[in-house]
């Protein structure tokens, strides 16, 4: 009798787990399987740490530690798929902070996605735009041309359109709504977890993480960011750099929260820089247009695209003059808006920086609450004469002479979480805005450098500062202030015209200084160049040569690797 009800029981618990199991699957796009399996890799993680990672264990046996965390991280961001790829993309990110097998393993989740076949996707694009595909679209390409991790891509005409253009329809992948508020969650208590375990920060940033996701699966939300980077352009820009830059025009009639329809634009994607050449253009052009239109952005409009990754950009040739390139930027689902005081804040820090004025450059770090305005300089590739000396230099491991793989590891930490805590303080918009200069350096390097990327900011932070300190000259409210250009505490027409002529003293000197830099750059490159014809021995690139003496000062100083290679995938 007793037997019998053991296997009784036992048949009902796993008819139950086989109901549960055949739900989850079904209705819920085996969401809550997925969250068991990432549990119990986060525990196996966590544990392997506690009791492997030793200081009695060598060099080799504590790397093989972070090698076995890092295969199951990317092994479990793959066969879940969906929006863990971009939990893991967002590890990649912040790699830097980790051992660099972390980086070399989550590499991998920047390849593309499995596409999900069209009649699964059917329901989607009916269900957002309220009617049958058929009746929306007069073509619909079955397959995908582009597969990312939460949306693939097809190619389309709309119905109705008298000229039959090619579209671009971007499609929610099926599965994503309804497994999104499982993985959050999963998200969260991982997070939690690994913060007890590790004494890592790490809960400060999940609900910023969650904010941008969120924003990016929704695609009205990304329609509106493109329009409005093309209104800024047609507003703010100046003729060539609307000439430069295209934004693709949202076709509305067939756009919703998971639907976003757009012109097809056919281009060279710069993930491949060969093929960038061999369709004939200039690496040197084609970067003055992408440098220039990410400086509007951060330093003119305050509306910054947050993933300009090198798949988000094509090339093409400029309509009307064929042989002229033309910059297409693609996926506006990650903007980040900056304040006006935020952007002044930025473009000052620049001039400062430029005018090597260590007062002003520590003042407006300051308010940010960033300790060390002369390493923020140095990431942002402002490089005022005295930088190099601030940050000072390290052993070449980075490692200390002394104590072992085990206290260098934990040294290693202790300063990753020095740089958690100080950025907790930070505003939103300043680690967007280093993220993308980070994104575009590694670009202007993978083409061979062909532009002062340095140059080209610091011409948009200059007119930036004018536009925005003149704007609020003439503001009835504003007056002059020497310590910030202006402050809102009244005055009249005498107050105001001190604000102008300030603004244009700022602007000027802020000019001259970015103007003598490129001049001194230049006379050194062409004195190296003399140098090699007689010689005979080719030099270093002086930008390369800069940004990696740049890359070393900041890693002395933070204590960990920065690999600008990561942000390029």
């Amino acid at each position: 009798m007793h037997r019998r009800r053991v296997w009784q029981t036992c048949a009902a618990a796993a008819a139950m787990a086989g109901a549960g199991y055949t739900y989850d699957r079904t209705a819920q796009a085996s969401a809550a399987w997925r969250t068991l399996r990432t549990f119990i890799d986060v525990l196996v993680i966590c544990a392997d740490y506690k009791v492997n990672f030793r200081a009695s264990n060598d060099a080799p046996a504590l790397d093989r530690v972070h090698e076995r965390a890092a295969a199951r991280l990317l092994r479990r961001c793959q066969e879940n798929g969906g929006l863990y790829i971009k939990f893991g993309q967002s590890i990649a990110v912040q790699s830097a902070l980790l051992p660099p097998v972390f980086r070399s393993q989550l590499q991998g989740l920047y390849d593309s996605a499995p596409s999900v076949e069209l009649e699964s996707l059917r329901p989607v694009v009916e269900r957002s735009l309220g009617a049958p595909l058929d009746s929306v679209f007069a073509e619909f390409s079955p397959r995908a041309v582009a597969s990312a991790s939460v949306a693939q891509v097809h190619r389309a005409r709309l119905l109705g359109d008298p000229e039959g253009c090619w579209v671009a329809v971007k499609v929610q992948k099926p599965e994503i709504k309804r497994q999104i508020t499982w993985d959050l969650f999963t998200l969260r208590t991982c997070a939690r977890l690994m913060e007890r375990a590790f004494e890592i920060p790490l809960m400060w940033s999940v609900a910023e993480v969650e904010q941008r996701l969120r924003e990016e699966l929704d695609f009205l939300r990304e329609a509106h960011n493109a329009e409005r980077a093309h209104a800024d352009l047609e507003r703010l820009a100046d003729g060539w750099l609307r000439a430069s830059v295209y934004i693709p025009r949202v076709r509305w009639q067939a756009t919703a929260r998971e639907v976003l329809t757009t012109e097809w634009i056919s281009g060279t994607s710069l993930v491949d820089p060969r093929r960038l050449l061999a369709c004939g253009w200039r690496s040197k052009e084609v970067m003055q247009r992408v440098v220039s239109l990410f400086a509007f952005q951060v330093f003119v409009s305050g509306n910054v695209h947050g993933d300009p990754h090198p798949g988000n950009i094509l090339v093409r040739p400029t309509p009307g003059s064929p042989h002229v390139p033309q910059v297409v930027l693609l996926d506006h689902g990650l903007y980040v808006r900056e304040t006006r005081e935020f952007r002044r804040q930025l473009a000052e820090f620049w001039r400062s920086a430029a005018l090597a004025d260590r007062k002003g450059m520590r003042r407006i770090a300051g308010a940010w609450g960033m300790p060390d305005a002369a390493a923020f300089a140095a990431m942002m590739t402002v490089r005022p004469a005295d930088v190099m000396a601030q940050l000072g230099r390290r052993d070449p491991d980075g490692l200390p002479a002394e104590g072992g793989a085990y206290k260098g590891h934990m040294l290693v930490k202790q300063r990753a979480v020095a740089a958690l805590r100080d950025a907790r303080g930070l505003p939103p918009a300043l680690v967007f805005v280093v993220r993308n200069a980070n994104i575009v350096r590694a670009l202007n390097q993978r083409l061979g450098i062909p532009v002062d990327r340095t140059r080209i900011l610091g011409h948009y932070a200059a007119r930036g500062l004018r536009h925005l300190l003149v704007s609020e000259a003439w503001d009835p409210a504003s007056r002059y202030s020497a310590d910030r250009g202006v402050s809102l505490t009244g005055g009249g027409w005498l107050a105001a015209l001190g604000a102008v002529l300030s603004a244009e003293w700022r602007y000027a000197t802020f000019r001259v200084a970015v103007g003598v830099a490129a001049v001194a750059l230049a006379l050194h490159s062409a004195w190296l160049r003399v140098v090699e014809r007689f010689t005979g021995r080719k030099p270093p690139d002086v930008e390369a040569a800069l940004d990696e003496a740049v890359r070393r000062a900041v890693e002395a100083k933070l204590g960990y690797s920065i690999d600008a290679s990561l942000f390029s995938a």
